[in-house]
This record gives structure tokens, C-alpha cells and sequence, in this order.
């Protein structure tokens, strides 16, 4: 089970993945974040990113039941580095609201979305 924040980024790399596989998870992801393709790249490199991807999976049981099933981990799993993440120090530092990504406006403000 991933625990280190890079690991935390690699899994959240990796919904990132399973979203793209479904172009309608995808779009319903844009939609709700506000992001759009030309914009992920620099929204991800914001220090809450990670904690708002791993937190949108987690807000949609169907979509997390899915996800962890197709990466061959517990739901629980996916929580429980979702909560190690809050505890790294280096997130500490940067609290922003992780609800930021279901902000369309505030996401999209940012990173030059609608």
C-alpha cells in the first residue's frame, strides 16, 4: 500500500489514468473540476492537487469501487493514503481547501479554465 507522498502521486497519477480510459468519467471530471486538458498539467503541479484527486475519487462510490478494483486495491487502501497524505508535512504547509477541485470556478480562475 502506498504511504509516502510520492506514492500518494503516483496513485492519484494513476486515477488520473483510469479516468482517461472512460471518455465519459473523463468529461464528467473536466466538467466538475473545471479543468480541462490544456490545464491539468499546470493544476497538477499545485501542492493540493493530489489530496483533491485522491478526495474526488473517494466522494463517488461507484467511481471508487471501480477505480480500486481496477487497481487491484481495497477502497480502504485508497482512504487510508488519502489520510496519510494530510499527515505528511510537506501537505501540511500547503492546506488549501481539497474540495478546490469540484470548485469549477476556482480551479478554472486558476489554470485558465471556463
Amino acid at each position: 500500500m502506498p504511504t509516502s507522498v510520492q506514492d500518494a502521486k503516483d496513485l492519484a497519477a494513476d486515477v488520473l489514468t483510469f479516468l482517461a480510459r472512460d471518455p465519459e468519467r473523463l468529461a464528467r471530471f473536466f466538467i466538475l473540476t473545471g479543468l480541462r486538458a490544456d490545464t491539468i498539467r499546470a493544476a497538477s503541479r499545485a501542492p493540493w492537487f493530489t489530496a483533491s484527486v485522491l478526495d474526488y475519487v473517494l466522494a463517488d462510490e461507484t467511481l471508487l469501487l471501480g477505480f480500486a478494483s481496477a487497481a487491484r486495491i481495497k477502497p480502504e487502501e485508497l482512504a487510508q493514503v488519502r489520510r496519510n497524505l494530510s499527515d505528511a508535512p510537506e501537505q501540511r504547509l500547503a492546506r488549501a481547501p481539497t474540495v478546490a477541485l469540484v470548485r469549477s470556478s476556482n480551479v478554472a480562475r486558476r489554470f485558465g479554465g471556463a
